[in-house]
């Protein structure tokens, strides 16, 4: 528990010291500023679960984060080859068609290579068995996330 708030006050330092080093700049937007806030509390929700050291911490997370960043663009790839297409399949032509499912299938497998990646690269920095809670953590974690926004939804608040 005290590695997890040591944690939380050095991400929060990190940040307010970015922040400070431009005050002309502004550096986040609303949506910025909760995209920390859900990473901070990602962070903190998997350094619980997974009860990662100081020394552990310490090595885990720029691998983690590096991991993190590869998904993050390979999935706005996959999203910027969606924008241009039609909402609906049956709007679409058969060569598109065939290229989105290309694209997909491009995209699972760089996923699933990255992920090889990440435990390859985990291993002898975390116990084999704190690397099979981290996919459940990160699991558990996006379940957080997703009824704390159905949880704030207007029409939830009216019932």
């Amino acid at each position: 528990m005290k590695n997890l708030i040591i944690l939380i006050i050095a991400f929060s330092s990190i940040s307010t010291t970015i922040y400070a080093q431009n005050p002309g700049k502004k550096l986040h937007d609303e949506r910025g500023e909760k995209n920390e806030k859900i990473k901070t509390l990602k962070i903190a929700h998997i350094s619980n679960e997974l009860n990662l050291t100081t020394e552990e911490a310490e090595k885990f997370w720029p691998i983690y984060n590096e991991h993190e960043r590869s998904m993050m663009k390979i999935r706005h790839e996959l999203r910027s080859k969606s924008k241009n297409r039609p909402d609906s399949a049956e709007k679409l032509t058969d060569d598109e068609a065939n290229e989105l499912i290309e694209s997909i299938l491009s995209m699972k497998t760089a996923e699933l290579t990255f992920q090889k990646e990440l435990i390859s690269n985990l291993k002898g920095v975390i116990p084999p068995v704190k690397i099979l809670k981290l996919e459940r953590a990160e699991r558990t974690f996006r379940e957080m996330l997703i009824k704390e926004l159905r949880d704030r939804r207007p029409e939830k608040r009216k019932k």
